[in-house]
């Protein structure tokens, strides 16, 4: 990771959160440096949060009257010039001009629905007039006594009244909710009775419903169809104009009438108001998110975070592309982290082949590493297959584990069930590898090397095979001793080569094992100690109780404390190098209990059957034994191997995110 400090012009500040949020390569930090904590005392000290609370409620009200449909607009190089000298003077302009806009607007709108209320009128005004001169037929027209126009509420009562003459009828046409025509026929000695029934149920007359024009056209079939249809044709005209969803031209013409804004630059006069008041809500809603580490002065705004040295290219394109679009410069430098610096951030490794991928999770429980220790992501998994393939060696069984780890990798791509597959894959591998070893075949043993196998046989050569655990035991501390050492230099801690965490455990865990390779071969304690080997187990002590007191004389601090240091680390160094090491007798225990299963088969078979006492014994081992098998190697792995140089105290690396977004 390299550490990089961005210093442009403040007004220029949001363009670049933008682009380095869309580019997702870079972790932000809190400024740091003695260059920049001068800086920090001129810090702007404008309350954004505040300025965005006041200005954003004035904004969502004018959104909530209606705004057009517009894209956000940056405001000028002078206008944001002019914000970041005096913010608190900019949006008070800007809300007094927003206030003038809300009214103008708030008149257009009255006038807008104004128009609007007029056209539904006239559409159904013009909708009942088609309906009318619909309803009149010419034949019924020239027959009737009597027609008008009368409430439908009132039909029953009226026609109860017409009723009471057999040789009068009616027919009522309905042309609205409320209203309908009726008809009335019979004799014209009934006509003057009929008219008294219109008065007194407010029927009205036909000639003051329609016009004559319209009346004379019921009874021209000719005329009446044409003009039927420049009637219809008019409604969906009027329909047309009444649902249109854009704004109408009055509206359109008030907006424009108040979008010019006061600005110094007069290319930039007739900008649309909407447009500015959009983009001025969005970037206060930036400098008010505290959560963004910026110092922001009047002349300069910087900067810094992390980035992954393969992405630094990246930047340098938003840099370039930036500058272009601006014509101003912005300054960039990228340093290597300190050994001061702390939370350095470090991206998730990528593990190829990518089904290996979830087995990343087997390092990050053990915790994140940090940017100064090496990242064991293939070690672990290696380490912890080989020891559970040591434990649990058998070419069958190991098959069955190797395929459905293939199985589950490409059935499922996240979750529990896609890391234990990506385990599973190694896992079988080193069972098959050492089931060779053992010559165990669903463990039926003999079978390849008729009991000749190159491996040392659990249960007949235990000694041996605790020789070969030993001396494997030995290369696997020694080797995370090695990556310890390399952290501590990696770490700044040169000195610490030399401790318990490097040379001096190094060189007790070499003697240790030799010294008991030594009593196992002779099995005289008092030889052991004039080993040579054990002179070597005893200096790796004293070096381990050494190193801290040699740390502190170098670094000039020395003290009596330091001295009860160096003999705390003696002590751990024997206590821990030796637990460490008989620790991994489990791994001689564990594949003796696998190999007992075979003899179990072997002495179930006389009552049971060769084949049924094999599936039992498969059964259980690819079940209870599995577990306990991969829980032993998990142990030795985080507890004897990685105890001895990592950390996990290290950081994920997030990418900054600007999760505002302009509306």
């Amino acid at each position: 990771m390299k550490k990089f400090t961005i210093i442009a012009a403040p007004e220029h500040e949001h363009l670049l959160l933008e682009e380095i949020s869309r580019s997702r390569v870079v972790q932000l930090k809190d400024v740091t440096g003695v260059e920049f904590e001068r800086l920090k005392e001129g810090e702007r000290t404008a309350d954004f949060k505040a300025l965005y609370e006041k200005y954003h409620q004035a904004y969502q009200d004018l959104v909530e009257i209606g705004l057009p449909d517009q894209k956000t607009t940056d405001l000028s190089t002078v206008e944001l010039k002019r914000f970041v000298d005096d913010p608190e003077g900019t949006v008070e302009d800007f809300l007094i001009t927003l206030d003038d806009f809300k009214e103008k607007l708030m008149e257009g709108k009255a006038e807008q629905a104004n128009i609007q209320r007029e056209r539904e009128q006239k559409l159904m005004d013009a909708r009942a007039r088609l309906e009318r001169v619909r309803a009149l037929e010419p034949e019924e027209m020239r027959r009737c006594l009597a027609v008008g126009a009368v409430n439908l509420n009132l039909i029953e009562r009226l026609a109860e009244h017409l009723q009471r003459f057999d040789d009068i009828s009616y027919k009522v046409i309905e042309i609205s909710k409320d209203t309908g025509y009726i008809f009335v026929f019979g004799p014209e000695e009934r006509e003057g009775w009929i008219s008294t029934l219109f008065i007194i149920f407010e029927v009205k007359d036909v000639f003051d419903v329609l016009s004559t024009g319209d009346i004379l056209l019921a009874l021209d079939p000719g005329m009446r169809e044409k003009v039927l249809n420049e009637y219809e044709e008019e409604v969906v005209k009027l329909q047309l104009l009444v649902e249109k969803e854009e704004e109408d031209e009055v509206i359109k013409e008030q907006i424009k009438k108040i979008q010019k804004i006061t600005s110094r630059d007069e290319e930039d006069l007739y900008t649309p108001l909407v447009d500015k008041a959009k983009f001025l809500d969005y970037i206060l809603r930036i400098m008010s998110n505290e959560t963004i580490p910026v110092v922001r002065t009047r002349l300069l705004s910087v900067i810094q975070g992390w980035i992954d040295e393969d992405k630094v290219h990246i930047l340098e394109e938003i840099k370039d592309d930036l500058e272009e679009k601006t014509g101003e410069l912005f300054f960039v430098q990228y340093e290597k982290p300190g050994h001061d610096e702390h939370a350095i951030p470090t991206p998730q490794p990528v593990m190829k082949p990518p089904m290996l991928q979830p087995a990343w999770t087997l390092t990050s429980l053990r915790g994140w590493p940090s940017a100064l220790e090496v990242n064991p992501m293939y070690i672990t998994v290696l380490i912890f297959s080989f020891q559970f393939g040591l434990m649990f060696g058998d070419i069958g069984q190991g098959a069955v584990f190797l395929l459905a780890g293939l199985i589950i990798t490409r059935t499922y791509k996240k979750g529990m069930a896609s890391k234990l597959g990506a385990l599973f894959i190694p896992m079988g591998i080193f069972a098959i590898i050492f089931g060779i070893g053992y010559d165990s075949i669903f463990l039926k043993e003999g079978l390849l090397f008729n009991h000749h196998q190159f491996m040392p046989n659990p249960i007949n050569e235990t000694t041996t095979l605790m020789k070969w655990v030993f001396k494997i035991a030995a290369v696997e501390i020694i080797f995370g001793l090695v990556l310890g050492a390399i952290n501590q230099w990696k770490g700044g801690h040169k000195w610490g080569v030399l401790g318990e965490h490097g040379l001096g455990m190094i060189l007790y865990v070499a003697g240790l094992y030799m010294s008991a390779m030594q009593f196992i071969k002779t099995g005289d304690f008092i030889s052991v100690m004039s080993f040579w080997g054990f002179y070597v187990m005893l200096g790796g002590m004293l070096l381990a109780m050494l190193e801290p007191i040699i740390a502190a004389v170098a670094g000039g601090h020395f003290s009596i404390e330091v001295i009860g240091e160096g003999v705390g680390a003696l002590l751990m160094t024997f206590v821990e190098g030796l637990a460490n090491l008989f620790s991994f007798l489990r791994i001689v225990a564990f594949a003796l209990a696998h190999a007992s299963l075979a003899g179990a088969a072997h002495q179930l078979a006389g009552f049971m059957g060769d084949i049924p006492s094999l599936i039992l014994m498969n059964l259980i081992a690819m079940s209870f034994e599995f577990m306990s098998s991969g829980v032993q190697s998990l142990r030795l792995l985080y507890y004897e191997f990685m105890g001895k140089f990592y950390q996990g105290d290290g950081v994920p690396f997030r990418p900054y995110r600007l999760r505002i977004r302009k509306s």
